[in-house]
């Protein structure tokens, strides 16, 4: 069953226009392309060449990103401590692996002041461990109930136990 259509004259045009722009690789929205005769030469591309940033400078030795190291027992090392409000203090904590396998830590830090000030906190590493390399940093808070921080609390590291496996 062969049926043809007749399209009025119009409609035939714009059908035929269509047809021979997208066979010519147009498509209605771009422009019909100019001879090469009327265009002007393209110039090239300009490339510019960014540099690689440089490697930032390394912190002074015993710093690092939570400050300078007050206190090291092995492989974990504590920062200055930082006054938060309530009377409590924020100690950064960072525990570097530096042996050859896998390894568990188990941390208490201490912080002491003045009048008999004495507060504590722990953290263990218990649940994947520290890789060979890697480190592992953390914060401790302490606060001595009904007491405020010490203005120049001094830390330290009271326990640090390392399994190894």
């Amino acid at each position: 069953m062969n049926r043809s259509v007749t399209l009025p004259g119009n409609v035939a045009a714009l059908m035929a226009v269509a047809l021979a722009a997208a066979s010519a690789g147009c498509t209605a929205t771009e422009p019909e392309p100019k001879s090469t005769a009327d265009a002007a030469p393209t110039p090239p591309p300009v490339v510019t060449r960014t540099p690689a940033p440089s490697t930032p400078p390394a912190p002074p030795e015993g710093t690092g990103e939570f400050g300078p190291v007050v206190a090291r027992d092995g492989d974990v090392s504590a920062h200055a401590a930082v006054r938060e409000a309530g009377g409590v203090l924020r100690v950064p904590v960072s525990v570097t692996n530096g042996g050859t396998v896998r390894a568990f830590y188990e941390v208490t830090v201490r912080v002491t002041g003045p009048d008999g000030y004495e507060a504590t906190g722990s953290f263990a590493t218990d649940t994947v461990g520290v890789y060979p390399g890697a480190s592992w940093p953390t914060e401790v808070k302490v606060s001595m109930p009904g007491r405020d921080a010490p203005a120049e609390p001094k830390v330290e590291i009271a326990r640090a136990e390392v399994d190894r496996h």
